[in-house]
């Protein structure tokens, strides 16, 4: 089963009202702005649909690895705390990966927004742990990124209103 990309969680579950049921997979640990913050990952089932938001997909020419937290361990669409990471080809124990963005949405989709797009250096994830077994794994990494203002998605960033963030990342995920 494909699990459902964490910008499509969002959308998904606001406009269905079934109940949802949620465990808990893991959790985003950071430092944002000198304040310390914990968000949950977590394996959503709502009506008979799943939606996972940390997971791994490798494949011959990119692998992804998606992590989305939240507040709570359950969904909501405010505070809700990401990172992407793309490597190009399979995924390899030391690969540089390709790109890494890590967003920040304290107020949901309707902005404002904190992201490392257009900050004055790139976000870095470091993979401490990555074990797959079929379709399921465990991931622990760290990560460091300056995430810069944007009031809505389609916006240019700020980067003269900037926050460093540096966390740490240990879940369970899904793999594909």
């Amino acid at each position: 089963m494909k699990p459902i990309a964490p910008s499509l969680l969002a959308a998904a579950l606001a406009v269905l009202p079934l109940p949802a049921r949620a465990e808990t997979l893991g959790r985003i640990t950071a430092y944002l702005g000198g304040e310390s913050l914990t968000w949950h990952t977590i394996d959503v089932t709502l009506g008979a649909r799943r939606m996972v938001t940390a997971s791994f997909e490798q494949g011959a020419r990119l692998t992804e690895l998606r992590i989305q937290g939240h507040p709570e361990p359950r969904f909501t669409t405010r505070d809700v705390f990401s990172v992407d990471v793309r490597y190009l080809g399979a995924y390899a124990p030391g690969a540089v990966p390709l790109s890494v963005d890590v967003i920040h949405l304290p107020q949901g989709m309707g902005g404002p927004f904190w992201t490392s797009r257009g900050a004055g250096r790139p976000a870095t994830v470091e993979v401490v742990e990555l074990r797959v077994w079929g379709n399921y794994g465990r991931l622990v990494a760290s990560f460091e990124a300056e995430l810069c203002y944007r009031p809505m998605i389609s916006a240019a960033t700020d980067p003269q209103n900037c926050r460093p963030v540096t966390g740490v990342i240990e879940t369970e995920l899904v793999a594909e």
